[in-house]
């Protein structure tokens, strides 16, 4: 951490607060003192808000929320230290869909992601192509596409920011002839809100035996289109994915639920690791993690169960539509907190 602190008489909230963090946390004091004293805090203020961390009943208190929380990371690493011993903890194999009582049991219920073939073969979408996308929704149509993406290492939290509109021809020709992980059309552009995308919820239907609620659930499909070299950064859903890959072919890493404790969570869903880049020296504990490597091609369904860690690079210009409406099924993470600012004052 860099704290701007030069000449300051007394620190401000936020880095007091990243120093009673930093202490709860067990990190070294001098430590500690030595980032403060480069950020330009005075020598004898840093011992000083040290030594008044220290003695604050607060900081007491703090220290026994996070023996709370590390009680929790000591659990999900002894079951993920188990679960290792399942050769099947770590495979996957392309089969068939099955019924849906089966996937609930061999699947959902004991958090497994599967990857299954001929789900959705009837669905008129299944023979959508970027050029046949475009005569449906029209050339001159203003789209909702994340552009600049390539430029901002925080596009997966950023996506707000990076949106833009463009025609959808100029969309599709990016998507056919580019490459790179700059202009993505991804859930968050909630494309499927737009009137001339509602052919969508008309030619994409169940799945086997009655996967899908029939109840319509608002924000419950998600249209994904781009080309050759998109990135979706490491993440968890707080729901169980249905990802269907209509066009192209995507890869997929995928990290159980229960590695959340090498992944550096610090904001809402995201994790700041990349998966081709890991930084050992930045993120020592994700060596800890094991993937599951899967390549995931036209026609196939991807089962992500919840809380899944994955991270996605398109392999070619892909079309891919993903769900979160399964039957019967609360679909959420139970009781998720919401985030606090990162900073205070």
């Amino acid at each position: 951490m860099t704290v701007d602190a030069a000449a300051a008489q007394e620190l401000s909230p936020s880095v007091k607060s990243w120093v009673a963090e930093n202490l709860a946390l067990g990190r070294n004091r001098n430590q500690i003192r030595t980032v403060l004293v480069e950020g330009g805090v005075p020598e004898s203020l840093a011992e000083r808000e040290l030594d008044a961390a220290e003695r604050h009943p607060y900081l007491h208190a703090m220290k026994r929320c996070v023996v709370l929380l590390n009680k929790r990371e000591s659990l999900l690493k002894t079951l993920d230290y188990y679960r290792r011993y399942d050769p099947a903890h770590l495979s996957i194999e392309r089969t068939p869909l099955p019924p849906y009582a089966d996937f609930l049991r061999d699947y959902l219920s004991v958090n497994r992601p599967g990857l299954f073939s001929g789900g959705f073969d009837h669905w008129p979408a299944r023979h959508w192509t970027p050029r046949l996308m475009l005569d449906l929704v029209g050339a001159d149509t203003e789209v909702s596409v994340e552009a600049g993406r390539a430029g901002d290492p925080r596009h997966m939290q950023n996506g707000d920011r990076l949106r833009r509109t463009m025609r959808f021809a100029d969309f599709v020709d990016h998507v056919e002839d580019g490459r790179g992980n700059d202009v993505y059309m991804t859930a968050n552009s909630f494309t499927l809100d737009s009137p001339p995308f509602a052919f969508v919820h008309q030619q994409v239907g169940n799945l086997g035996d009655g996967y899908l609620s029939d109840t319509p659930i608002e924000k419950s499909m998600f249209l994904w289109m781009g080309p050759a070299g998109i990135v979706t950064g490491m993440h968890q859903d707080l729901n169980h994915i249905l990802f269907c890959q209509i066009h192209g072919r995507k890869r997929f890493r995928l990290y159980p639920a229960t590695q959340v404790p090498y992944v550096y969570n610090r904001k809402w869903v995201f994790s700041p690791v990349d998966p081709l880049e890991p930084a050992p020296s930045a993120y020592p504990l994700f060596e800890r993690a094991t993937v599951l490597d899967v390549t995931v091609e036209a026609g196939d369904l991807l089962y992500i169960p919840i809380g899944w860690w994955h991270h996605v690079s398109g392999e070619t210009a892909s079309i891919s539509v993903s769900l979160t409406n399964l039957d019967r099924m609360p679909n959420h993470f139970i009781e998720y907190p919401p985030d606090l600012p990162e900073a205070i004052g």
